[in-house]
């Protein structure tokens, strides 16, 4: 970027225009406005305009006729504001990034500023009075910290008491990251510490959460959002950001509280995280918070006795349906998304079959997975995911080497740590049903000690209670008969509940001298759970 361009309305923005020109230029900025092209002479003013929006900081001199241009297309004043509106509007829209956006609305004193346009409302709003010159020095100032002189504005404090410059600083240089690089990660962590009450974070969301993810931070998502949550509550909103607490709800709380086998909770989250994007018609959110709701029946469904699995499954299934309808509304039915819902309908067709051990079902989920696979970018996250659905797939199928392959190709690309954990856990599976025990507890062991890791504590205690089943002299000093693992499993559907009870029977065991002293599990288990 190289220097500063001023959009305005001839009509009722002329005067607000001149004065932001002269004071700029007095303070040594590069401006271009069109009151210079008697001067300057260009060969095409369209050109000269389009080089300016493309090139520069955009300067909008906020006035009620230039609103009208930029929401219609019907607005007739001149061909300049609405050409101008025309090129905004397309620099507005092609932007991918909250803090590299070159748009800066300069509004008069006492603006309110929920009426500007939601596309204006989530950037950096200044204000600047043309009687009196009031905010100009705040405006120069932000302008030349950020590089307005020589690049595009990043960010300017509108809310100085609720927007940190430190914060605003790392939300820009974590836009600079890949969110699977570690120094993103380190970011978010510092962002969780100082951010409390930044409204800054919770605009870029996105963004924050995104890295977190990517690094399969169970704990790092549940603080940021929470964080965020709360800032909301406290902070007045402008009429573009409502749909902002959808996105949190659904892409961090249903996110981790899915994780954190919260299954209810996060059947919740998910289902009043779409009702607020329905509301303020945030169709994106709406969809991925169907899907989210979708998934959460499903994890309920493996979960339930028969009856309720038949319950859970018909629940997922009808918001299964919503959500592919959507996202082909909205994306198509050839998009990422649509293999998103895609993968959902094959693990949905495998729990059927699990049910019912019906082969057709399995026939079906292994026909979703092919048409996922064709939509779904290869090396992205929900590729993997699909990969390690294969392998269920080639489980249930008894092709045990087959879905071995498929699992160990998504261990070694070691891309996603959530999926590589799950891998490793699958793998031993398939390991079990080729009757290698020994493969099976080692893939096992990995697996445990990842999820724990990564702070998913509930898929942490799953393992380790299949390695209690298979060898539990690995990882207790206690022996457990067949019969203890089978009056654990009858007591306590929970996996770690029954871990807790283990160690708890190790700690008084330890205590002890002499022969074993057969557990009290039922006394112990409900020690722990109310612990």
């Amino acid at each position: 970027m190289n220097g500063l361009f001023i959009s305005y309305s001839h009509s009722d923005g002329g005067p607000a225009a001149s004065a932001l020109v002269d004071g700029l230029r007095s303070r040594g900025f590069d401006v271009w406005w069109d009151g210079d092209l008697l001067g300057v002479r260009p060969l095409s003013i369209p050109s000269w305009m389009e080089e300016g929006f493309r090139d520069r900081t955009v300067l909008v001199v906020v006035s009620p006729d230039y609103l009208k241009a930029l929401e219609s297309n019907d607005f007739v004043e001149r061909k300049g504001i609405r050409y101008e509106a025309r090129l905004l509007r397309h620099k507005l829209y092609h932007h991918s990034e909250a803090y590299r956006c070159d748009v800066v609305p300069v509004v008069p004193p006492g603006f309110d500023k929920n009426r500007l346009p939601a596309v204006l409302q989530s950037l950096v709003i200044p204000t600047f009075d043309p009687d009196t010159g009031a905010g100009l020095e705040v405006l120069t100032r932000a302008l030349t910290s950020a590089g307005g002189v020589e690049g595009g504005v990043t960010t300017m404090s509108v809310e100085p008491s609720t927007a940190s410059p430190k914060v605003r600083e790392m939300l820009r240089d974590l836009e600079d990251l890949d969110p699977a690089e570690p120094a993103a990660h380190e970011l978010v962590r510092r962002l969780a510490e100082i951010g409390e009450g930044d409204i800054e974070i919770a605009r870029s969301f996105d963004s924050v959460v995104g890295a977190a993810k990517a690094h399969g931070d169970v704990d790092l998502v549940r603080r940021i959002s929470e964080m965020c949550l709360r800032t909301l509550s406290a902070t007045e909103r402008l009429r573009g950001e409502g749909a902002l607490e959808a996105k949190i709800l659904v892409e961090g709380q249903a996110w981790y509280l899915l994780r954190e086998h919260r299954l209810v909770r996060a059947a919740a989250a998910a289902e009043d995280g779409t009702k607020i994007a329905e509301k303020y018609r945030d169709l994106y959110t709406a969809a991925r918070g169907t899907l989210c709701h979708a998934t959460v029946f499903l994890r309920m469904a493996a979960d339930g006795v028969p009856f309720d699995r038949d319950f859970y499954l018909r629940k997922s299934e009808l918001l299964l349906l919503q959500a592919i309808e959507r996202f082909c509304t909205i994306s198509g039915r050839a998009s990422e998304e649509a293999g998103m819902c895609a993968t959902l309908s094959a693990e949905w067709w495998l729990a059927r079959f699990q049910l019912t051990g019906d082969r057709t079902a399995l026939a079906v989920a292994v026909k979703k997975a092919r048409t996922a696979e064709v939509l779904l970018t290869p090396g992205g996250e929900w590729y993997s995911w699909l990969m390690v659905l294969r392998a269920r797939l080639c489980h249930a199928a008894r092709k045990y080497n087959d879905g071995k392959e498929l699992v160990t190709g998504v261990i070694e690309a070691d891309a996603y740590p959530e999926v590589v954990a799950r891998s490793y856990q699958v793998r031993a599976e398939l390991s079990l049903g080729s009757r290698d025990k020994a493969s099976a507890v080692r893939d096992l062991l990995v697996a445990e000690e990842k999820f724990r890791d990564l702070g998913y504590d509930y898929a942490a205690a799953t393992c380790w209670w299949s390695i209690a089943r298979l060898d539990p002299a690995r990882i207790t000093d206690v022996r457990l008969t067949a019969a203890d693992i089978d009056v654990l499993e009858d007591l306590t559907p929970d996996p770690r509940t029954r871990r807790r009870a283990v160690i708890e029977y190790e700690r008084a065991s330890a205590r002890r001298f002499g022969r074993r002293i057969s557990p009290d599990w039922r006394f112990l288990v409900d020690r722990v759970r109310y612990a």
